[in-house]
């Protein structure tokens, strides 16, 4: 596996693959397989003895994902590639690097800038890649060198993180591949190292709440002009990211909308400002209901609404204003 950085490339060979299928296939899954056989039972596959959980954050105009790296197995781990998946198999053919999305500042002569990554002490990060021409990569975290402190047995690795000017998918749903420092302990193969590929675990599965107000919630003229109505949102911080995306969905009401009925709607966009119509079709009043979403970085996703009526009778002289607002009491 070729790298575009100065930084060591992990090297997959068969007889990495072989030592993969021994260390973790016979040490993590032979004993409990055969005990579950034995009581009659489908053998499930074992957790995995590492996990690898994500999470993302909004941060100006960036996306920043960060990662948790626990680790349940014996050995120790020197390095965690994001966006690598070999399938646990010995076939290196098959491998997938899975991230589209350079990050930010990212350039091949100086790398992933300072401003745009975090590393625990004594290790680094860098881009890995199948070849110089290739359109996807994976981004590695290693240590430094052999004095470097490892992710012990037992232990948690955290401030790793790495921004993107766009969000890409791939970061948070990828495979990692996890570096253990030697197969001595399960392989008998002191020295050598050996890999495994894990799911990345979304750790953020909650919506942001959303509350959208609409000022004036209710509007009036006598020859249906245009009424401005301002915008404003209560967001509740969610599980990590506190500045959800905010769009303009859409715009209906209870009664057939001519297209000129509604002026300066952006959706797809945080748009704060909208004009509507105040008319209405029949006796009944006419209410616009507004949604907008909020979309945290990990994904998840809410919606919410609020709504402008028109009344279909006109409200006494001293409960408007000017403008169409009209003073509810």
């Amino acid at each position: 596996m070729k790298q575009s950085m100065a930084i060591p490339v992990l090297r997959l060979t068969c007889l990495t693959w072989k030592l993969i299928g021994k260390t973790f296939g016979l040490t993590f899954g032979l004993a409990f397989g055969l005990t579950l056989a034995a009581a009659g039972m489908a053998a499930e596959p074992p957790a995995p003895p590492v996990k690898v959980g994500v999470y993302a954050k909004h941060a100006g105009n960036k996306i920043v994902y960060y990662y948790r790296v626990v680790n349940k197995s014996p050995q120790d781990i020197t390095a965690v590639a994001i966006g690598y998946d070999t399938g646990n198999d010995e076939y290196p053919g098959n491998d997938a690097w899975e991230l589209t999305e350079l990050p930010s500042g990212w350039n091949i002569k100086f790398g992933i800038p300072s401003t745009s990554s975090n590393s625990p002490t004594g290790w680094r990060v860098g881009i890995t890649t199948p070849g110089e021409e290739s359109k996807t990569h994976a981004i590695n975290w290693e240590i430094i060198n052999d004095k470097s402190p490892v992710l012990a047995a037992g232990q948690s690795l955290a401030r790793m993180s790495i921004a993107l000017d766009k969000a890409d998918i791939n970061y948070l749903i990828g495979h990692a591949l996890v570096t253990f420092s030697d197969g001595s302990a399960a392989a008998g193969t002191k020295g050598s190292p050996v890999y495994l590929t894990v799911p990345i675990e979304p750790l953020d599965t909650s919506p942001p709440t959303l509350t959208v107000t609409l000022t004036p919630n209710t509007i009036w003229s006598e020859d249906n002009k245009y009424i401005p109505v301002n915008v404003t949102f209560a967001t509740k911080e969610d599980d990590y990211d506190n500045l959800p995306e905010i769009k303009l969905e859409s715009i209906t009401a209870n009664e057939p909308l001519e297209p000129d009925d509604i002026l300066d709607a952006s959706y797809g966009l945080d748009d704060r400002y909208l004009r509507l119509r105040s008319g209405h079709n029949d006796s009944a009043d006419r209410i616009y209901t507004v949604t907008y979403s909020a979309t945290d970085a990990s994904g998840n996703q809410s919606f919410a609404s609020a709504t402008v009526t028109v009344p279909a009778t006109a409200p006494a002289p001293q409960d408007q204003d000017e403008t169409g607002k009209i003073e509810v009491k």
